[in-house]
């Protein structure tokens, strides 16, 4: 077994050459950019009145208290699992699956259970039930604090930020010691604030729980304005997002987070980094992080600038928008963590079998490398970023025939436009290229 780390794809893994991937993304943006301009001319997506409801017994169980109860219950187990095997198994990630399980299992397999079954990670959640038995039992359902006006998703920002900070820039963040106190610490902090605020807290404060409920709104399965659950067109659930404080920012730490671990991957940050001591290189990485952050707001609120200045209703433009860089964002964590679930997931496998290092030799058993050919991760990885920013594009353009005049449509759109090619690109080149 080897360490965790991260694995993806390198330029010679493509069988058409790097500038020909970049170039192909870009004509594939602009492309369906134009095709949407001709065929799309009025608003098509419904939002929150869109969808075809659920059987009404599979509603009923769904919803049903035994059901969620027994959610409730197992996060609480697989929550206490992992935070047992991180503080009582074996001192290292090769022997030791609570760091798989944490970066791999959870963190990666978030993504893809959020967008297909919707806000899971809130039926799941242990903390959120934590905290609810202790206002119920200890506090005997005394009144919650009320959430700071504008407070908005910065409390989320936070959290997440912690945690892509220990996952991306951190020397240590595999060690199983440090996987167990950055979830006690974390668990403690927010069922604090869980029970201090109510569970609203977690709608706004815990990380995980505003990452999966962010990319539920790209989920064929959701609920219409009247409660029911339904099946409908992701795009749909995506037009259902609003503007909150904060929602830009949380979606650009995103994006710039998944742009900084492809810079990590690239020869010039190699040299950057090469025979740092390792204050140095924590501070480079730290600093590296907010940079891509900082890069990715920066560009997306200049681009809503000149939108503003090319159009008449342009108030709070920026909110209206942002929804069109989820799926953009899904795209990245695809094509950035595909060969890392594909190869270190099976690690949380082998390890399960001995996780508590019982067995002197180790629980046997080794990676399959051959699973996933280095090609095929390749496209994947190119074709994630091109679907999820043409599906963006999508997201976009329909917005904009809902909010602007015919003749402000197409100048409104110009600069997000060019704002997704250069993502595009840029991403491709980060992710692919060496």
């Amino acid at each position: 077994m080897t360490p965790l780390a991260h694995g993806i794809g390198g330029r010679s893994d493509l069988p058409v050459p790097l500038w020909l991937a970049v170039l192909g993304g870009a004509v594939a943006v602009l492309v369906s950019f134009f095709a949407l301009v001709a065929f799309w001319t009025k608003p098509r997506l419904r939002g929150a009145e869109a969808g075809r409801p659920f059987p009404p017994g599979l509603q009923r169980f769904l919803d049903s208290r035994s059901a969620r109860v027994e959610l409730r219950i197992l996060g609480l187990i697989l929550g206490a699992l992992v935070l047992f095997v991180a503080w009582l198994g074996p001192p290292n990630s090769a022997r030791n699956p609570a760091s798989t399980w944490f970066y791999v299992w959870f963190w990666v397999g978030l993504a893809p259970l959020s967008v297909l079954f919707g806000p899971v990670w809130r039926l799941l959640n242990p903390l959120r039930t934590l905290a609810g038995v202790l206002r119920a039992t200890v506090l005997r359902g005394g009144p919650v604090r009320e959430l700071p006006t504008g407070l908005g998703y910065w409390p989320a920002i936070a959290s997440l930020s912690a945690f892509l900070w220990l996952e991306l820039v951190y020397d240590r963040a595999d060690v199983p010691d440090t996987v167990a106190v950055f979830l006690t610490a974390y668990g403690l902090v927010h069922v604090a604030a869980g029970v201090a605020y109510g569970p609203r807290w977690f709608d706004r404060g815990d990380g995980f729980e505003v990452y999966s409920s962010l990319l539920a709104h790209l989920a064929p399965v959701g609920r219409r304005a009247d409660g029911r659950l339904v099946l409908r067109n992701p795009l749909d659930g995506l037009a259902t997002l609003r503007p909150a404080p904060g929602l830009v920012a949380l979606v650009c730490l995103l994006l710039g987070s998944t742009a900084f671990d492809g810079l990590t991957r690239t020869r010039v940050w190699g040299d950057l980094t090469f025979n740092v001591d390792r204050t140095l290189y924590l501070l480079v990485g730290t600093a590296g992080l907010v940079l891509a952050f900082q890069f990715v707001l920066g560009t997306y609120t200049a681009v809503m600038w000149l939108t503003r200045r090319r159009v008449s209703e342009a108030s709070g433009i920026e909110g209206r928008f942002v929804h069109s860089l989820v799926p953009i964002s899904l795209g990245y964590t695809i094509a950035h963590y595909f060969s890392f679930a594909v190869f270190q997931g099976q690690a949380g496998v082998i390890l399960a079998v001995d996780p508590l290092g019982w067995r002197p030799f180790g629980p046997g058993g080794s990676i399959d490398y051959t699973v996933v050919s280095a090609r095929t991760i390749a496209w994947v990885q190119v074709a994630a970023i091109v679907i999820g920013h043409i599906v963006g594009v999508a997201a976009a353009h329909d917005r904009a025939v809902a909010t602007f005049s015919e003749r402000d449509q197409r100048a409104a759109q110009y600069p997000l436009l060019a704002l997704m090619v250069l993502y595009t690109t840029g991403g491709i080149a980060l992710l692919v290229g060496t």
